[in-house]
């Protein structure tokens, strides 16, 4: 079938939107008319190919809440008309050793994803681009998508709100409670306020964490991090940060999730956390810029730890419909992220504002 789609002709170009040939799905797969899909920083970086290089034109957009048109062979979980996100997590099979022991992410049996491989549009010249999202393709009409990848929404979730769900809020919101698994009474430090920034602090405002301290150079995100739970806010341009966190917990913080990519955020997160405490990396850039040559192993020996979370470390099938209730009982707030409204063919513009500011811009393409 034909539908439009945002094409970049080469790394760091602007979308242009262009009628192409979507292929029918294959096993397993399922296909989606697009409703929504908001801007995850990742996106941007991937166009750029600051998650890796490639070569010729690139689709992009992975926080995608559709609906599905069509399912392919073998498919059991989903049937046409169903409201699903679509999410760069797989579901996985529950029976291997992996899935046994909550770690999905790493199932045997279900294909892993990968990043920057031809999608499955053919452009009128017959080239094929790259799929930078992996899971799918959500800045277009329609996509394709693994149904591992899917977990059904509630009708009465908004697909913006679903959309934001699938991968910013899910990653930092999961990296507090599944991975950090913070408890009452200790502290957080947060570093980075975007939407994955601020789903950190509602997951540290959900543990009973005390304090949460926000730290971004926007002050309007740091305004934002206060209505969702913050207690102290500190904008780096105006103060030293490593001084201000020991006013406010003279040991440093408990937990401190890096939520950006930024040159020195490491060591920084590093001096704000407290001897025992635990650093753990949401954000980053290429492999390649994360060396981490400014860090000794002799920091560790007090028992501080530095570890690592991908999508929240989450169980799809499992947590997000927890998630859901929670967004329908007022526990967390989604709707307060989502900043500005555009089509599809206004995508050029929604990313210069998600570059510039904005916490999560949404793109709506089928329908809110």
């Amino acid at each position: 079938m034909k539908c439009k789609v945002a094409v970049v002709e080469k790394m760091g170009a602007p979308f242009k939107i262009e009628e192409m040939e979507l292929a029918e799905p294959k096993e397993k797969e399922v296909r989606l008319k697009v409703m929504t899909c908001t801007i995850c920083h990742s996106d941007i970086h991937g166009i750029r190919g600051e998650h890796g290089p490639y070569e010729g034109c690139a689709t992009a957009g992975h926080e995608i809440a559709g609906i599905v048109d069509a399912v392919g062979p073998g498919v059991t979980y989903v049937k046409p008309g169903d409201r699903v996100v679509c999410a760069i997590i797989r579901a996985g099979c529950g029976t291997c050793d992996p899935c046994l022991h909550d770690r999905t992410w790493f199932c045997e049996n279900i294909p892993p994803l990968k990043f920057r491989e031809p999608g499955p549009y053919t452009r009128a010249d017959g080239s094929v681009p790259i799929q930078t999202g992996s899971s799918a393709t959500g800045f277009a009409e329609y996509c394709n998508c693994h149904e591992s990848t899917l977990c059904k929404i509630d009708d009465d979730i908004p697909f913006p709100v679903a959309s934001a769900m699938s991968c910013g809020f899910i990653t930092g919101f999961g990296a507090v409670i599944n991975r950090c698994r913070v408890k009452p009474g200790e502290s957080v430090a947060v570093i980075g306020c975007g939407g994955v920034g601020i789903s950190a602090i509602q997951g540290a405002r959900i543990s009973g964490a005390c304090p949460i301290i926000a730290i971004d150079v926007m002050d309007n995100k740091l305004e934002l991090a206060k209505k969702c739970g913050a207690t102290h806010t500190i904008n780096p341009k105006y103060c030293d940060v490593r001084e201000e966190i020991r006013k406010i917990n003279k040991y440093g913080a408990d937990y401190t999730i890096i939520a950006v990519a930024a040159e020195g955020i490491k060591r920084q997160a590093m001096d704000i956390t407290a001897p025992w405490g635990t650093v753990c990396i949401i954000g980053h850039a290429r492999f390649e810029d994360e060396m981490m040559t400014d860090i000794s192993a002799m920091e560790f020996l007090t028992g501080k730890k530095f570890t690592g979370s991908v999508m929240g470390a989450l169980n799809l099938r499992r947590d997000f419909p927890k998630y859901m209730e929670m967004y329908r009982n007022g526990l967390i707030d989604i709707d307060c992220m989502l900043t500005n409204r555009y089509t599809l063919e206004q995508i050029n513009e929604a990313f210069y504002d998600a570059e510039h500011g904005a916490v999560k811009n949404i793109i709506v393409i089928g329908g809110e």
